[in-house]
């Protein structure tokens, strides 16, 4: 069942944008969010402030980056409601999850008109870039960013299809030991590079495992993403009490990869499943560049 949230912001628009052209406040705009809520806004926002990082990309890929007048409230699952109405939004973007209820029910009660969204799977990434598309009234602009993703994860389809498929650990975090499971955007990134996960049969996005099961599995490639250039070694697989045990560890088959580009389901997504493909197949370098 949808639950309707009106947004009828004309007296709100009329306090912040003075000078607003009257003709495109009349045009209405309607979306389902990703808490199967319908949003209707009374006019394209001019005042966005935006709690998750991926929309706040999206939202300068599509040129409208001026738009935004909040994203530094808080975090995204505690932001500080009493900073975003001093931001006088006519939109605020919330990420979804019970993490962020509180935040929700807050701007519900105080009438703040927010979208929620949600960034875990391939499908969420091109559905929230058409809907912000829509919303900021940049619905070709919008076709454009998710085609040319299209046509990176294409080019590395190809670029690995006479590959052997390569079985990988992805290092999510430690200690304890998280990895990649198939409820995340990661399993199918993997796959699109010519991977297979060796815990792409848990459901869960980020599991926790234990270093026996992660030796039973014996993968070929260890992907370890890295924040810096700066990263502590002791933070490797390779000085891990016990990796040595790993087949990848002994054979040098620890691969790092950007956390910062490959960690963001955002427009550069096409770019990252390259990255993972040179990091599984450094033999289809000269036909897949980054």
């Amino acid at each position: 069942m949808l639950f309707r949230s009106h947004v009828l912001a004309a007296c709100l628009a009329c306090a912040v944008l003075p000078g607003a052209d009257l003709a495109a406040q009349d045009v209405s705009i309607q979306v389902i969010d990703d808490a199967a809520r319908e949003v209707v806004l009374a006019a394209v926002p001019r005042r966005i402030v935006s709690l998750v990082p991926v929309a706040t990309e999206i939202l300068f890929d599509l040129g409208e980056g001026s738009r935004i007048v909040g994203r530094d409230v808080g975090d995204a699952i505690r932001p500080s409601i009493e900073t975003v109405l001093q931001r006088r939004p006519d939109l605020v973007i919330v990420i979804g999850g019970s993490d962020n209820a509180q935040a929700v029910r807050e701007m519900e009660l105080l009438e703040i008109p927010f979208i929620v969204v949600l960034f875990n799977t391939l499908e969420d990434l091109r559905s929230n870039i058409l809907r912000l598309g829509r919303i900021v009234d940049r619905e070709d602009e919008a076709q454009e960013i998710w085609a040319g993703i299209e046509m990176d994860l294409e080019q590395v389809r190809e670029a690995v299809a006479g590959t052997e498929p390569v079985t990988v650990y992805y290092d999510v975090g430690y200690p304890p030991a998280f990895t990649v499971g198939a409820g995340s955007y990661l399993d199918a990134l993997l796959s699109t590079a010519g991977g297979r996960n060796v815990f792409g049969d848990l459901e869960a996005p980020s599991p926790r495992v234990s270093l026996e099961a992660i030796v039973m599995r014996d993968p070929d490639v260890i992907i370890h993403p890295s924040n810096s250039t700066e990263e502590m070694a002791s933070a490797r697989p390779e000085a891990r009490p016990g990796w040595e045990n790993l087949r990848a560890v002994r054979s040098g088959q620890v691969v790092t990869v950007p956390a910062e580009l490959v960690h963001r389901l955002g427009p550069r997504t096409g770019e990252a499943a390259k990255r993972l493909a040179l990091a599984l197949h450094p033999e289809v370098r000269e036909t897949l560049r980054p």
